[in-house]
């Protein structure tokens, strides 16, 4: 029986026993043998190793690199390895799409660049969940965040409106559900820091949120991935997109079987744009 293989790192896991067990629901569903890979540790080789042969593997480790090494020796990746490099690097999401869909300007952050005038917003390039991410609103607040931040980052204008926005979830290239995050103390809107959350119904989605999500998809093969939309002067802009994409909004808020829908898109090569 062909076997579908799930890549998580060991932190991820620990957090997202529920979504593990649906997708091992999911892959059963369609008689298939789920299986779950802790790739702390391993090597591309030993990942490989253990995946090769399998039917597909769920990569939900943020790691482009794996995901591509993995597309290379024949395996069926979700999400593509495009998607995971674009969605995890912050820079790279604004110059593959600043010309697709209307965002924030977005510039590389060092020691040495011409700043933006503060206030503004800094970010880790690879960051995700909201974690890292700073208002600068003065020069202390900027060596502060260069300190603490490993890697590389960029700095945006602030957006005239924060600590909100929509994140629609995309399965297959289409929309399946949206979640308006809201936070009251924080100019961060992530559910994961304690913003509230509500489901609005796909339907009545702004024509220019779903203008995003299109150009978005129109541009990305999102198997299963988040399109968060903000707002600045009153105009939907794309924020960034998550991969992978967390589902407790889902599960708390919807009957909404992310899992499920995610592998049956995959399985079934019903993806809009084409086939897998």
């Amino acid at each position: 029986m062909k076997r579908v293989c799930i890549l998580y790192k060991r932190s991820d896991a620990q957090k997202n026993g529920v979504l593990i067990n649906k997708y091992f629901n999911a892959i059963r569903a369609f008689g298939l043998i789920p299986g779950l890979v802790i790739t702390d540790g391993l090597g591309n080789d030993e990942v490989l190793a253990v995946a090769e042969g399998a039917e597909l593997v769920v990569n939900r480790t943020r790691d482009s690199g794996l995901a591509a090494f993995l597309e290379r020796r024949g395996l069926r990746v979700t999400n593509p390895s495009e998607v995971c490099e674009t969605a995890n690097d912050k820079l790279l999401t604004y110059e593959r799409l600043k010309d697709t869909v209307p965002m924030m300007e977005t510039y590389p952050l060092t020691k040495e660049s011409e700043l933006l005038p503060f206030p503004f917003v800094a970010k880790p390039v690879g960051g995700h969940g909201g974690r890292g991410v700073s208002m600068i609103k003065n020069a202390d607040e900027l060596e502060a965040f260069l300190a603490n931040t490993q890697g590389r980052a960029i700095m945006q204008p602030v957006a005239t409106e924060v600590g909100r926005d929509m994140r629609v979830y995309v399965i297959g290239g289409k929309p399946v559900a949206a979640m308006l995050r809201e936070s009251k103390t924080d100019f961060r809107s992530n559910f994961s820091l304690g913003g509230s959350a509500k489901m609005v119904p796909i339907s009545e989605l702004g024509r220019d949120e779903l203008d995003i999500v299109e150009g978005v998809c129109s541009k990305l093969p999102l198997h299963y991935a988040g399109v968060d939309i903000m707002r600045d002067n009153g105009h939907a802009i794309l924020n960034e997109i998550e991969d992978p994409v967390g589902a407790r909004m889902l599960y708390i808020y919807t009957d909404t079987d992310p899992a499920m829908m995610h592998i049956q898109s995959v399985l079934q090569k019903e993806l809009s744009g084409g086939i897998i």
